[in-house]
This record gives C-alpha cells, sequence and structure tokens, in this order.
C-alpha cells in the first residue's frame, strides 16, 4: 500500500558542481519542499517535516481533481517536488511563499491562491499505479515522471510561471544551466547521478546542490557571547544599519581572534552582545535579502583592504 508520505532523500551542499558523464543537472527553485500524494479521492501534498500543505494552497489540489480523468489508471501516484511562486521559468519568489505559508484563515487562503497562486514543480516520480519505484534509477523514475506530465497535459520542455503543474527537467549542460540560473539570480542548481536511487530520510552524495550565493563586505557591529553569533551591518545614509547575523564559514583561529578583538574594542554590553565601533570588514556569502536581512549568510574572509564606509546599503541594494 502506498503511504501518502515518504521523509524525502536530501542533496548534500557543495561549493562546486561535479562533473562527468553520469552527472545531470536541474535548476533549484526557492519554495516548500513537498511530497504530492494522488489518488482517485485524495490529493495530500506534506512538506519536508511532514506538515500538510494542500489545505494552504488549495489551487494545486483543485488543479489535480479538474485533470485527474487523464492520469487515473495510474493512480495511486507519489510525487516528489517544489511548491513555488514562480517568477519566472527559473526563480521562485520566497517571500511570497513564506507570506502564503503561514495564512491560517479560509478566507484569506482562498482569497491567496487566487490573486497569488502556486505552482507544483515536480522532479521525481517515487510511486505509479500503487506500486513504489524509488529504488530504481533517477532516469527511468525521470521519464515516467515526464510521461505521466505529458498524459497530464504538462508542457514538459519549459516551466510555466501561470501553470499550477510544472516538470522540472535536466540538462547535461553545465555551463549553459550555470549562466541561466545565474542570470535569473535563482536559488542554485542540483547536480544529480544517473544511476541515483531515491532513499527515505538520506542525505545524499549522488544529489549535490551548490547555492547561487552573493558576495559582499560588511561592518562587524559585535558578538553575542550565549549564542555564538556575529552582528554585522552597512552604512545607510549616515548611520548604521544591522542586516544580519554569522557563524558559519569561520575557522576557530578566526573566530577566536575576531572575539578578542571586539572584547579589547567593546564600547558597551547589552547583556550578552557586545559591540564594537565599526572598523572591522569581512566579507560574507548569502542567498539573498529577505526582509532587509541576509538569509544564509556565512564567512568568507576578512576584508582588511576596505574602508567600514565603504560597507553601504546602495552598494549592498545593486548586488541584488
Amino acid at each position: 500500500m502506498i503511504q501518502p508520505f515518504l521523509k524525502p532523500m536530501l542533496p548534500s551542499l557543495s561549493n562546486e558542481l561535479p562533473e562527468g558523464d553520469h552527472w545531470v543537472y536541474e535548476v533549484k527553485y526557492d519554495g516548500f519542499r513537498c511530497l504530492l500524494y494522488w489518488d482517485h479521492s485524495n490529493v495530500i501534498m506534506t512538506s519536508r517535516n511532514g506538515h500538510p500543505l494542500h489545505g494552504i494552497f488549495p489551487e494545486i489540489a483543485d488543479h489535480l481533481k479538474s485533470i485527474e480523468h487523464r492520469v487515473k489508471h495510474m493512480f495511486p501516484l507519489l510525487l516528489d517536488g517544489e511548491l513555488c511562486l514562480l517568477e519566472n521559468e527559473n526563480k521562485a519568489d520566497f517571500e511570497h511563499i513564506q507570506k502564503r505559508g503561514r495564512l491560517k484563515q479560509p478566507d484569506k487562503i482562498a482569497q491567496a491562491s487566487k490573486d497569488n497562486p502556486s505552482s507544483y514543480c515536480a522532479f521525481d516520480l517515487l510511486a505509479g499505479k500503487g506500486e513504489y519505484i524509488y529504488r530504481r534509477g533517477f532516469l527511468e523514475r525521470k521519464e515516467n515522471l515526464q510521461r505521466l506530465l505529458q498524459l497530464a497535459g504538462v508542457q514538459v520542455n519549459i516551466i510555466l510561471p501561470e501553470s499550477r503543474l510544472n516538470f522540472i527537467p535536466f540538462t547535461s549542460a553545465r555551463s549553459e544551466i550555470t549562466k541561466r540560473v545565474q542570470g535569473d539570480k535563482s536559488e542554485g542548481i542540483v547536480a544529480k547521478s544517473l544511476s541515483s536511487r531515491w532513499t527515505p530520510g538520506l542525505r545524499t552524495n549522488e544529489w549535490i546542490k551548490v547555492k547561487n550565493l552573493k558576495f559582499h563586505p560588511f561592518i562587524v557591529l559585535g558578538y553575542d557571547t550565549e549564542n555564538g553569533f556575529f552582528h554585522v551591518g552597512v552604512m545607510n545614509e549616515g548611520t548604521i544599519e544591522f542586516v544580519g547575523l554569522f557563524s558559519h564559514g569561520i575557522s576557530s583561529q578566526e573566530k577566536e581572534a575576531l572575539i578578542q578583538i571586539i572584547k579589547k574594542n567593546m564600547i558597551s554590553r547589552k547583556g550578552t552582545l557586545i559591540m564594537i565601533e565599526p572598523s572591522i570588514c569581512v566579507e560574507l556569502s548569502y542567498l539573498e535579502l529577505y526582509k532587509n536581512q541576509l538569509r544564509q549568510p556565512r564567512f568568507v574572509s576578512f576584508r582588511f583592504d576596505t574602508s567600514w564606509e565603504e560597507c553601504t546599503w546602495e552598494s549592498l541594494q545593486k548586488n541584488k
């Protein structure tokens, strides 16, 4: 019997895409990872943490019910994919999918599903005709998914933002997809081994995720002795504006040296937060600005060549 939910298989994070004849590449969309179960009576959408999503995004279930006559001979089905609000064929809107995901009231959910409808972007088929196929090779699963979605009326050669159901294709053209992802400022790329099996709950090296990161210098503002995070900011029209925290990427030696500098140059303390005058600049990588805060910032290097006055809000905005 097919279960509506399996704990998703996850990619490993890397700084570089793997190369070789057995690797192919897919665009990584910035949304909610979602397993979709579909049979004669149900459309059940579940997040990677096991939370139901079909009640928050009813436009997907409504659309699938309207086309189920085309594929009902394949029921029950279990698909893996990303629930997105698409800006274009390569980029999803993180901020708006987050807002949609927080809605609770039925009337607001119904209105949002009309005003700002989402799209289910499928990239894997885990079960069909009541049989699990996730232990078969990636290429076979992908071909089965493509045939299924073609039967459902999906244009499998292109991602359509206005479509409630999309097929995420793969390519072996590494440089071409990299150029597209960088040009459209997408979240990143997932490389997949053609022979990879889908294993529930596994973080695998047969799927490799590379984020499309941005880089910028920031002013170190302070250090929180309780949680170990450094605070950073930029200059904005003569004042310092806080934009985020970081703790990842910095070596233990670099971290200890920075802590000692901050302690020696402390100008104030608010609880566990030690504050310093602007003087030290660091290069951070990050995914994007979300509500004027850095998403997933990570230490890259100290920027001794950069004056803190050069770390500005204006230059950060140009880096979008």
